[in-house]
């Protein structure tokens, strides 16, 4: 178990009973209609896709990235020898008037493929000690994806992983994009951390089974949970297939536990006092996430992954701006 993982359910052992005169503020969606819209046009505006597909896509649609079908394109593959019943028109006269020999011009076709997001919304995305939850920036950041495939005319989907695990199929269609958008904004009431949820791994085993190769796929979670050196293999195959690129969210206090004293913690319903006392937890703990982080970034950078991390602290935008620099990057 991670510091952090432990942190929480600490945190969750805290409250008891529900206060019934506390109006519960759970329930709101994550992100208001107003933040919507700057986010729709915030992703128009953007002078760069967001997308970089770098894997030949195998979806079915056509479109205008190379796929792995070698057929009518305007990619131009390789010359063949020519083989009877091969179209007259696709003959290469040119190298026939130098060799004597006839050759068939194959042209690679060009596919449309998908944008898949992955969106963790268990127990330790709702959380925060400032200005948002972890999985609202998750989904705000998310949304802003799919408003920019909205408008490039790429099919987007995705999967919500929370008491279970929600697949949305990769539709080019506004109200199946739309659907999936109102999905992720869906309110996360707090979660009792002794609930079953399921693993990290078991999504991305998922992913790897069901979407078509050369999708662009979009990791948004904290990653708390994930075992790197199990994951690995599995982190691998994915980087084969797709256009992966990864953001973790996280929240200040689970890099650094706040100074010593009484705090009060809210779950949206309740609220009940925790104390931290003095110490070496402070410092063991920091120690403790900072070995964690390294450990999860020289897995992605080993896979070939884009990895940036977030924080609560910051609004979509920023996140947008550091998660574009770190894919220039490499």
């Amino acid at each position: 178990m991670s510091p952090v993982e432990s942190l929480f359910k600490t945190l969750s052992g805290c409250f008891g009973h529900r206060r019934p005169d506390k109006p519960d503020d759970s329930q709101v969606a994550l992100l208001d209609e107003m933040q919507l819209r700057r986010l729709v046009l915030y992703a128009r505006s953007l002078p760069d896709s967001l997308f970089e597909f770098g894997r030949q896509s195998t979806h079915p649609q056509l479109g205008d990235i190379p796929s792995c079908y070698r057929g009518r394109g305007f990619e131009f593959e390789e010359n063949r020898n020519y083989q009877a019943g091969d179209e007259q028109r696709l003959i290469n006269w040119r190298l026939y008037a130098r060799s004597g020999d006839l050759y068939t011009k194959v042209f690679r076709e060009e596919r449309r493929p998908q944008v898949f997001l992955l969106l963790d919304r268990r127990a330790a995305m709702r959380f925060a000690t400032r200005q948002q939850l972890k999985v609202t920036l998750a989904a705000g950041i998310g949304a802003c994806y799919c408003y920019q495939a909205i408008h490039q005319a790429l099919p987007v989907g995705g999967m919500l992983l929370g008491r279970s695990i929600e697949w949305f199929e990769p539709a080019v269609t506004d109200i199946s994009a739309q659907h999936f958008i109102q999905a992720l904004n869906q309110p996360c009431p707090p979660v009792d951390f002794g609930q079953a949820q399921p693993g990290l791994e078991a999504a991305l085993q998922q992913l790897l089974q069901r979407l078509p190769e050369g999708s662009f796929v979009l990791l948004l979670s904290d990653f708390l949970d994930l075992d790197t050196d199990a994951a690995m293999p599995l982190l691998q195959q994915l980087s084969a297939r797709y256009s992966l690129r990864a953001v973790q969210v996280l929240d200040p206090v689970e890099r650094q536990l706040p100074q010593t004293g009484d705090f009060l913690i809210e779950d949206g319903s309740a609220a009940a006092p925790l104390r931290i006392g003095a110490g070496d937890e402070m410092w063991q703990y920091a120690t403790l996430f900072s070995k964690e982080q390294e450990k999860l970034r020289d897995c992605f950078d080993s896979c070939g992954i884009d990895l940036s991390t977030c924080s609560t602290e910051d609004d979509v935008m920023t996140c947008l701006e550091s998660n574009r620099a770190t894919a220039s990057a490499h």
